[in-house]
């Protein structure tokens, strides 16, 4: 019996390129990316959609800047969920609007969440609900002083 492949083996040079174009710029027209990979717009078209359909492109979006909109405050909290409940834990976790990501973990903490408030009082306003949470049994948070580097871009290349 064979091995099943990585979904990214299905994607060529051309994919990747694509995908590279759109991740550098969301609203880069299929036009413009047909004439820098020196294609057809009809190609680049049926490219893109095939690789949305299979989930390779799953949304498109404006990446806003969240200390001019006044969410400025940044913190990282490591969860440690009531045993064999962490997943639920987690999914519950997940539903609050201010929380950006959600990890499950191996080590001391069963998840990590980064989550993003308007200053100190909804920083404290969310940990204070967060510990109301059924399967919550401990917290610990780390309150990031400045970001060096915040990116969602993926290394397409596999470059360090």
């Amino acid at each position: 019996m064979s091995e099943p492949t990585h979904p990214a083996a299905d994607i060529d040079d051309v994919d990747r390129s694509i995908l590279k174009i759109l991740q550098s710029d969301g609203r880069t027209a299929l036009s413009e990316i047909a004439r820098r990979l020196d294609m057809g717009s009809a190609t680049i078209h049926e490219r893109v959609r095939t690789l949305e359909e299979h989930g390779f492109i799953r949304e498109y979006r404006a990446v806003l800047d969240p200390e001019l909109l006044g969410i400025d405050e940044v913190a990282f909290v490591n969860v440690e969920a009531n045993p064999g409940r962490f997943a639920e834990v987690g999914e519950r976790i997940a539903e609050h609007r201010s929380v950006q990501e959600v990890h499950e973990l191996t080590g001391a903490a069963d998840l990590l969440v980064k989550v993003r408030v308007r200053g100190r009082e909804g920083l404290s306003d969310f940990l204070s609900t967060l510990g109301e949470y059924d399967g919550v049994q401990k917290t610990s948070t780390n309150v990031a002083l400045r970001t060096v580097k915040e990116e969602s871009r993926l290394d397409l290349n596999g470059d360090d």
